[in-house]
């Protein structure tokens, strides 16, 4: 037994110190790691790291236990909401029509799928079990802080044009969390703790340097960050400044505070200056580099609260309980857009995040998800206000200055509400996940020994969830014991198995996404023999990933085409030279390319993505397989049954239909485009020259003269449209015709009529078509339930 307590404590300190490196190295992949080793540059790399310090903690966790014979955990106020987000994530997923996406994320985009969810929350348990005190906590945020201002001076560095490293590293926008939001939200997370530290400094050196910090982090918040990062660092600067500023005892200002006040106001007001000059053009022929640089810079778009929130009321009216499942909102926007968005500035664009996070977990997670995050919102605020307003313990009474240890609380808790302030005004990342769970486990470690006091009290909210979450007695509420002789050896069994288990399949899928970027730098170099071996590679390492279908669906398809290409009908050789080989090479790819995408549709039936590119496959395939544009029509239909109004869908089905000479069926979905979008270019110009195929002059000759307008009169387009339009008018009598429209041109090498029909595809007896678009006030609102009407081929 005594050999055994000394392996104990030999052990002990080698496992904070795993914790304390482990961290950091968390924290600094976070600011700083990228990679083009994966599809997704940023978040694939960090979220690794996550997930290998988070299991192995895991693991020497349980450890411990099984070392001491006892299971010890921290029990805080935030447990159950975040194990209640957790268990709804696992039945969203479960329950989800395309749960492979909810499980690990849409378009290789790992952040919001369960795999993430999962990693997060058990991210929070070890911090809390791991981080010991409040002494601990300020190392950790030092690190932090730190390199949080190198990361500042890189985006900045970079903001203003210097190239640091080679392409695709470089641009104005550049950052390595992988966005500007994550980066700017980091920052403004930690303001305040550099104002606690400029208002209450420990000495004339900390004055300084925080001082420069917040002048480096706020010029970074000020020019590259959106109005949501704005609101949420004014937000916890002011506050801080309230709680431990001298306004809270004038009587008592001594020149000590005049310096803080200077170190504070010096810096907030060169960072005000910077902002007001970025957006005042210069007068008359002044320069104003600052303006100029920010009404270039890319910003990154935001969907508005209007259409977010009409998505997710929609989504939670037909799912309410558990929602669409993690990682779907794509599929949501796509599905519950309403009409009004196609006359907004970015109609053509969809969205896989909505407004803000409260909504995204509304329409993904279902009510009870959004339960669990307001449950975690409001528990941590309340615990925040309670460390915010307890003036006794803030000021001491003889000298008026702040305890260190209570500084910290104040950073933690005004850092806490500027994380849920930033989920209410913007969709998260997985840089501010980490962040904001290390801020709200560290104010929870910080805070233990008051909440052992406080919390048990049930007349607060906190203190209410402390006892449901109790389930052993013990003399610290904040802390619980459990005594079962196996439990701790079982806990490490599960815990070792749950780490191996998810390393040998996590390595499988980290392989496979390595092979499938290998995929798209030979498709970068034009070698698509090598695209297609990487791709069938990273298929069988992952054969649920609908991305390596769609792409290795369309390699196959583009080597058919280059055979096509080489060995089609030409000038020099009107019937081509075609082996039987390749005849036979040419089947073998476009029955690959079908199957895959086919695939696609089954793994991902949602996404209408998946449906277009297998509409667009039919399509271009027509020339070499009977009844392609049948299937095509089809394809076409569910892809609108999942966006149901987009008018570039209609577009293309009219397309179709005006390519077999439908013009009935053309002119129906190219007037569904512009009864869509009303001021939809392609859609008048197809329009009026289905008219004018069909017979109706004088029909197209009124929608052409409607296109005009729409048109900027210095571009390329009005040129060919008003052509058009005097071609139309002028010269239709004498039997010439203008150019067919964009929809209707095969440009395809697979499309032409005289190829050689080697793929042989069935006639449908149905094809799903979508029922005709209303003028747009009186356009229904989509709904998911309704299946497409089969409709006779054309």
């Amino acid at each position: 037994m005594e050999e055994f307590n000394d392996l104990r404590k030999a052990i002990n300190p080698y496992i904070g110190l795993i914790f304390k490196i482990g961290l950091s190295l968390v924290i600094l992949s976070t600011f700083f790691l990228f990679t083009n080793f994966f599809t997704e540059f940023f978040d694939m790399p960090k979220l690794l790291v996550l997930m290998i310090f988070t299991g192995a903690l895991l693991v020497l966790l349980t450890l411990r236990f099984t070392l001491t014979g006892k299971v010890v955990f921290i029990r805080t106020p935030l447990d159950i909401p975040l194990l209640l987000l957790l268990a709804v994530g696992v039945a969203s997923t479960l329950l989800s029509p395309s749960p492979y996406v909810s499980l690990l994320g849409n378009q290789l985009k790992m952040h919001g799928s369960l795999v993430s969810l999962v990693v997060y929350v058990l991210f929070y348990f070890v911090l809390v079990n791991n981080l010991r005190n409040a002494k601990e906590v300020k190392g950790i945020f030092t690190i932090t802080i730190f390199a949080a201002q190198a990361l500042a001076v890189f985006t900045l560095v970079s903001y203003a044009g210097v190239k640091l490293l080679p392409a695709p590293w470089s641009g104005a926008n550049f950052t390595p969390t992988g966005s500007i939001f994550s980066t700017t939200a980091v920052l403004a997370l930690l303001l305040p703790f550099m104002t606690v530290q400029i208002l209450r400094p420990a000495n004339p050196v900390s004055l300084i340097l925080n001082s420069l910090f917040l002048l480096l982090s706020g010029l970074t918040i000020a020019l590259t960050g959106s109005w949501a990062i704005w609101i949420a660092a004014v937000a916890g600067i002011a506050l801080t400044f309230f709680v431990t500023g001298p306004v809270r005892r004038m009587n008592q200002i001594n020149q000590k505070d005049m310096m803080s006040l200077a170190g504070l106001i010096v810096p907030v007001a060169l960072v005000i200056l910077a902002f007001v000059f970025s957006l005042i053009p210069p007068i008359g022929g002044a320069k104003n580099p600052l303006y100029t640089q920010a009404q270039s810079f890319p910003r990154e778009i935001q969907l508005d609260f209007v259409p977010a929130w009409k998505v997710s009321v929609s989504a939670f009216r037909d799912l309410p309980f558990w929602g669409t499942g993690p990682s779907t909102y794509l599929f949501d926007f796509t599905n519950y857009k309403s009409t009004e968005f196609n006359a907004s500035k970015f109609w053509n664009l969809r969205f896989d995040t909505s407004f803000n996070e409260y909504f995204q977990v509304l329409a993904t997670l279902g009510g009870v998800g959004l339960l669990a995050l307001v449950s975690l919102t409001v528990l941590f605020i309340s615990a925040a206000y309670k460390t915010l307003t307890s003036h006794s313990e803030l000021v001491s009474e003889s000298q008026g200055t702040l305890k260190q240890v209570q500084g910290d609380k104040i950073a933690l808790a005004v850092s806490g509400i500027t994380f849920f302030v930033l989920l209410a005004l913007h969709p998260s990342s997985a840089a501010l996940w980490i962040v904001g769970l290390l801020v709200l486990a560290s104010f929870m470690v910080v805070n233990i020994s008051e909440a052992s006091k406080n919390w048990g009290n049930s007349s607060d909210l906190p203190g209410m969830f402390f006892k449901i979450a109790a389930n052993v007695a013990s003399h610290n509420p904040s802390q619980e014991t459990i005594r079962v002789d196996t439990l701790p050896g079982i806990l490490l069994t599960i815990a070792a198995a749950l780490v191996v288990f998810t390393g040998f399949f996590g390595g499988k899928l980290v392989l496979a996404d390595y092979h499938h970027r290998l995929a798209l730098n030979a498709v970068a170099a034009n070698q698509g023999i090598a695209a297609y071996n990487e791709l069938v590679a990273a298929e069988k390492l992952n054969p649920y990933n609908d991305l390596y279908r769609t792409d290795l669906a369309q390699t196959n398809f583009a080597l058919a085409s280059a055979i096509v290409k080489a060995k089609g009908p030409s000038e020099a050789s009107p019937a081509g030279s075609f082996t039987d080989q390749d005849k036979q090479n040419i089947q073998i790819l476009l029955q690959q390319s079908i199957n895959e995408a086919k695939t696609a549709t089954t793994l991902s039936p949602r996404s209408a993505v998946n449906w277009e590119i297998l509409a667009l496959l039919y399509r271009q395939i027509s020339g070499v397989a009977q009844n392609a544009l049948v299937f095509s029509l089809d394809s076409y239909g569910r892809a609108i049954f999942q966006d149901p109004l987009n008018p570039q869908l209609r577009v293309n089905v009219g397309g179709v239909y005006y390519a077999v000479k439908n013009y009935d069926l053309a002119i129906r979905f190219f007037t569904d485009a512009i009864n869509l979008k009303p001021d939809f270019p392609n859609g008048y110009y197809n329009l009026s020259v289905a008219l004018r195929d069909k017979g109706d002059l004088n029909g197209a000759q009124v929608i052409g003269e409607k296109l005009l307008p729409l048109l900027d009169p210095a571009s390329a387009d009005y040129k060919t449209a008003n052509d058009y339009l005097t071609d139309l008018k002028n010269k239709i009598e004498a039997g010439k015709t203008p150019a067919q429209p964009p929809a209707a041109q095969a440009n395809g090498a697979l499309e032409q009529k005289e190829l050689p029909k080697v793929i042989n595809l069935p006639k449908p007896e149905k094809i799903a078509t979508p029922e005709a678009v209303k003028k747009p006030n009186t356009t229904p609102e989509p709904s998911p339930t309704q299946e497409p009407t089969p409709a006779s081929t054309p």
